[in-house]
């Protein structure tokens, strides 16, 4: 990513006055630099994806940081056919594995990086506003760790295909699942052969979904039409 390839590790960007009990819920949450086109969600749950255009995520892992650094842990990447893969620890990109940002919060709640072509500000995404209703969740998604697509059409009818192989002779994705769905007072609900299945759905954004159930939650990006 350009500016995030290399940064630079040294200088003191953020005072003590700024507590971690303060600082963590203001770095959680999804950040977008206009300049470079670069993107990053930092997830309360330590887990990170970041990408080029607002939104749009095809390498993630995970993340931890201090008063001074966020120190981002590649795990994997996906590929422009959607498949996912583990990340090159010899790849050029992030040393071992790893890219180390010092950063500043300013007092206008922006997020400054510093990198090796100057340094880079975050604005928080949030501020766009954008209802989930039926309407807007109609389309095409793709989940961003790869592997798995999810399709709502405007008559009531889902699709869900993946790329993991049943046997030899047989994929999901040959033979995906349908059913039916219903959205009401925030719930999505997928229903096939008799069975539902529950998830609290939000458009955090137009080209991003985020589901949730008790299994956890997990992130779509919208296709491009």
């Amino acid at each position: 990513m350009v500016g995030m390839v290399a940064v630079v590790t040294s200088g003191c960007f953020i005072t003590d006055l700024v507590t971690d009990i303060f600082k963590k819920p203001v770095l959680a949450g999804e950040w977008y630099n206009k300049d470079s086109n670069t993107y990053i969600a930092l997830n309360d749950d330590g887990n990170f994806t970041m990408g080029y255009g607002k939104g749009n995520a095809n390498t993630g892992g995970t993340y931890d940081y201090d008063k001074k650094e966020i120190t981002l842990h590649l795990d994997y990447t996906i590929k422009a056919d959607g498949t996912k893969e583990d990340w090159d620890q010899s790849s050029l990109t992030g040393g071992a594995g790893k890219i180390v940002m010092p950063y500043e919060l300013q007092s206008n709640g922006s997020l400054k990086i510093k990198s090796e072509g100057g340094n880079l500000i975050y604005e928080k995404i949030g501020g766009e506003s954008i209802e989930t209703n039926l309407k807007n969740l109609v389309g095409t998604w793709d989940y961003e760790k790869g592997g798995l697509q999810l399709i709502l059409t405007d008559d009531g009818s889902y699709t869900v295909c993946d790329d993991y192989a049943i046997s030899d002779n047989d994929t999901k994705k040959d033979n995906p699942d349908q059913g039916s769905y219903t959205f009401s007072d925030g719930v999505l609900t997928l229903t096939i052969n008799g069975s539902s299945h529950d998830f609290q759905a939000e458009l955090v954004m137009k080209d991003r979904l985020r589901l949730e159930n008790e299994t956890g939650t997990f992130y779509y990006v919208r296709v491009k039409e």
